[in-house]
């Protein structure tokens, strides 16, 4: 009954953080409490509500202490399963996978501003995140490379009658790549954010949530990848580039008159890569698994009620459906349809029937087996 009631009280107190209660329909503090729960009714629009009216928690089953403990558990580890959190609060898997949905989509830090000191940096890179292709059983790897149209029927009859592999290792590396699902992220000495982007990544995107995040001019700091050329110079940020291909991990800057480096957002994707790891299998929500790891990180100094505060207070809002998550979650789209087919043209070249390659050609993915070939090896795509 304790537990209960902390929980309860937890959760007013940051509801309604100004100690006054305000009715969510019309706004008007001429509230009437009903008995000695958290029950109200408004005077004014004759409204019945209660501490989850309007919140993540609206229309929900579950009571508010179920609520609590489960944000407690996503804010005290680094990662928990829909099944272990099922197993900790009694309730079924189901409920729990979405009570984690929701409050992994409340917890999003897409306003946080990155830069406010004039003597720091931003750095900034991409990482990939997803398991190994060459730990999956080989029955499944066939299985991928025939769906990704690097083999296919005609061509493992070919490779068997002539004594050959059924694939090659560059199609193995190639599959691995297109299978994971890259995430850019940006840091400063104090905070970081992290974006799921399509596959492949794209300067634009990448543009976009720079500019959302950093104001002002702020030096930033990158690797050697084209993906960073020319568009921050356009926004007025001067660029540093450590060499990572030469172990140059360390720039001087002339603005800051010091040695900045990118290490800061390599030791924060070893962070997510340590508390995730390859349990990240489903593209599609990628972001709110991002979304956690972000806020428990900005949070890391902030004591166990101040982290729930803040929580709670993202919390406030319209009733969160899953189907507003769904919409709300980018699409990641397939890596063959960004490369237009590459690969599947490459494979083609060399081992499809003739009517197959007419097939392929016919579908509007390139106007011929070289442009395929070449716009996939082109710089736009590196």
């Amino acid at each position: 009954m304790e537990v209960t009631k902390d929980a309860e009280h937890i959760f007013h107190r940051y509801r309604w953080a100004l100690g006054i209660v305000v009715c969510p329909y019309c706004g008007s503090i001429h509230v009437t409490q009903i008995g000695n729960e958290y029950k109200y009714k408004c005077n004014s629009c004759k409204n019945r509500f209660n501490d989850k009216t309007r919140t993540l928690l609206h229309g929900s089953k579950l009571s508010v202490q179920v609520w609590m403990l489960g944000l407690y558990e996503i804010l005290s580890t680094n990662y928990i399963s829909s099944i272990e959190l099922a197993t900790k609060l009694g309730i079924n898997q189901k409920s729990a996978w979405l009570m984690l949905s929701k409050l992994r989509y409340a917890l999003d830090e897409s306003d946080i501003v990155l830069g406010n000191d004039s003597e720091d940096w931003i750095s900034m890179d991409e990482a990939y995140l997803g398991g190994c292709l060459t730990n999956y059983h080989y029955s499944r790897k066939l299985r991928l490379l025939k769906e990704r149209h690097f083999i296919t029927d005609f061509s493992i009859e070919d490779a068997k009658k002539r004594g050959q592999r059924l694939y090659e290792k560059s199609d193995i590396y190639a599959l691995n790549s297109s299978l994971k699902a890259p995430v850019f992220g940006m840091t400063d000495k104090g905070k970081a954010v992290l974006y799921a982007t399509p596959n492949p990544i794209r300067k634009e995107y990448i543009r976009e949530i720079y500019k959302g995040h950093v104001k002002g001019e702020c030096l930033a700091v990158s690797d050697e990848s084209r993906l960073y050329d020319g568009w921050t110079k356009e926004i007025g940020s001067p660029l540093v580039t450590n060499n990572h291909h030469n172990n140059h991990y360390i720039a001087h800057s002339e603005t800051l008159h010091a040695q900045v480096s990118s290490n800061r957002i390599e030791n924060r994707f070893s962070w997510l890569k340590r508390g995730f790891g390859s349990r990240i299998t489903h593209c599609k929500y990628h972001q709110l698994y991002l979304n956690e790891w972000c806020f428990r990180f900005n949070t890391r100094d902030m004591s166990t009620e101040d982290r729930l505060g803040r929580a709670i207070e993202k919390m406030k809002g319209a009733r969160v459906t899953l189907a507003l998550i769904r919409e709300s979650v980018p699409e990641n789209k397939s890596f063959f349809s960004s490369c237009e087919a590459g690969f599947e043209i490459k494979r083609a070249k060399n081992s499809l029937a003739p009517d197959e390659i007419e097939l392929i050609m016919s579908s509007g993915f390139a106007e011929s087996i070289e442009d395929g070939h070449k716009k996939y090896y082109s710089k736009d795509y590196k």
